[in-house]
């Protein structure tokens, strides 16, 4: 007849831990918008068509269906609680970010060139941020997606692995596409695709399976 009272109290004390267990919301405790090179990285309004062209003549052209779009994000610099359950959601002090995204989508639905700008954290409880791009290419069903570093925003060393940025997009002094030749080009390739950049200019070309479309002026 002891059981029902003792099981009770433990359910007691176990509802009163995990209620005092609870984290507390997010607290935003600062803002940070995007550095000036990644607003000035693309001259896009969103409102525009890209129109590429193949060494055959063919032409694909893009257009963004929601336009330019400008958004936020936390980011997290000080996880200040974690509830005391497996798998368990836990609140950070965080500084709110600013992002810009593009979304081209080719005129015959096979293609697509997704653009975002955003800024993260370097070291954790620290105020060290950097802006990044996130470029992703999928022309079917194979797709890409790499990064680069923009901006450092802050004094001191940063090194490329102690970030999230993974794969690397790589900084070409030169390319050769078309008969043409490309100076300071962001390149990435992998699964028979590659897409291309320029600073000020966004997208030149991408690239499947050896057979290159260049951007028309």
């Amino acid at each position: 007849m002891r059981s029902l009272p003792y099981l009770f109290s433990l359910s007691l004390a176990a509802a009163l831990l995990l209620a005092s267990c609870r984290c507390p919301p997010d607290e935003k405790i600062g803002e940070i918008g995007l550095g000036e090179n990644a607003r000035s990285f693309f001259p896009y309004e969103g409102t525009e068509t890209l129109t590429f062209q193949n060494a055959q003549g063919a032409t694909v052209t893009f257009s963004a269906p929601r336009g330019r779009e400008e958004g936020t994000d936390q980011v997290c610099i000080n996880t200040i609680c974690t509830e005391a359950r497996y798998n368990s959601p836990s609140s950070c002090e965080y500084f709110e970010s600013d992002n810009i995204r593009y979304i081209w989508v080719s005129d015959d639905k096979q293609r697509l060139i997704d653009l975002l700008l955003f800024t993260e954290v370097y070291e954790q409880e620290t105020e060290n941020f950097y802006d990044a791009l996130q470029v992703s290419f999928a022309s079917g069903a194979p797709s890409v997606e790499a990064y680069y570093l923009l901006q450092q925003r802050f004094s001191g060393d940063l090194k490329i692995d102690n970030t999230s940025l993974d794969p690397i997009m790589s900084l070409q002094e030169s390319v050769d596409i078309q008969n043409q030749t490309f100076t300071n080009v962001l390149r990435y390739r992998g699964n028979n695709l590659g897409i291309y950049l320029q600073a000020g200019k966004g997208v030149i070309a991408f690239e499947e399976s050896g057979n290159f479309w260049l951007l028309q002026e």
